[in-house]
């Protein structure tokens, strides 16, 4: 494995082991293993994972019918065997709530969910469009229709839709490709928001910024593919590719912005 830790971060070292011991028993007892949700830089690990395992394949699913979901369950199964949509084990809840008097953020949701005491690797995306719908490990969905019962004080009601109904979501996303001095995070973040290196810098400094969900206090840190930015009072993006430099010593970066509070 050590081939593998070269690629990647110090603090990523023990999910890399963990994703890599899956391999191996799906490898050993010739049968499919399910992971919880990833995210895009947890789906990077498994890709680089599976180079070194010939006889699997990994599939992904969030749910519905896009293959662009932030969340995504993987299964790491034999390439011989055939793999059902149910394998994934997700289950899709639509929320009704009194509309016309509260207004519910991502946020608001993500908040109420966590407070019950879930993992985070347990929940998949939450999309906002005609409905509030978001996905969840099966294993969890009785629970959490029992307990999560009010968000902002406001009585909710959890519908369970067919999981390939999920909708795509609303959230305006756009890509964009900018050319930074370095892949520091401070250094990205004021290429992306277009402002100074030294209000982005600030911003980290100050705890306003998270990478792949956890925050981040050091501006020398650099970002990685799949690495998802959150910048308070901006938004998210996330990282999609890393270009070599440009003739000029610069590095040109590709990621997609999502247009919406966080």
């Amino acid at each position: 494995m050590e081939t593998i830790f070269q690629h990647f971060r110090p603090e990523e070292k023990e999910k890399i082991i963990e994703i890599y011991s899956k391999f191996e028993i799906a490898e050993r007892d010739y049968y499919p293993v399910l992971l919880d949700f990833l995210d895009p830089r947890e789906r990077v690990i498994v890709n680089n994972i599976s180079g070194h395992f010939e006889d699997l394949t990994v599939e992904y699913y969030g749910g519905g019918n896009s293959e662009d979901r932030e969340r995504m369950r993987a299964v790491i199964y034999p390439s011989l065997i055939p793999i059902k949509l149910d394998v994934f084990q997700i289950t899709t809840y639509k929320i009704d709530y009194p509309e016309k008097f509260v207004n519910l953020s991502h946020r608001n949701i993500l908040g109420a969910m966590m407070s019950l005491g879930f993992e985070r690797s347990k929940l998949g995306d939450i999309v906002f469009g005609e409905s509030i719908q978001f996905a969840i490990d099966s294993n969890l969905k009785d629970y959490i229709k029992m307990e999560l019962t009010r968000i902002k004080n406001a009585p909710i009601k959890l519908v369970e839709i067919p999981s390939e109904e999920m909708i795509q979501g609303n959230i305006e996303t756009h890509n964009m490709t900018i050319v930074a001095s370095s892949y520091r995070i401070d250094t990205i973040v004021s290429e992306v928001l277009k402002e100074g290196r030294a209000k982005s810098k600030a911003r980290v400094e100050k705890e306003k910024v998270k990478v792949n969900h956890s925050l981040v206090t050091n501006p020398a840190l650099n970002i990685e593919i799949g690495d998802i930015v959150s910048v308070r009072g901006f938004g998210r993006f996330i990282v999609n590719e890393l270009v070599h430099e440009t003739r000029k010593g610069k590095y040109r970066i590709s990621v997609k912005v999502y247009v919406e509070n966080v």
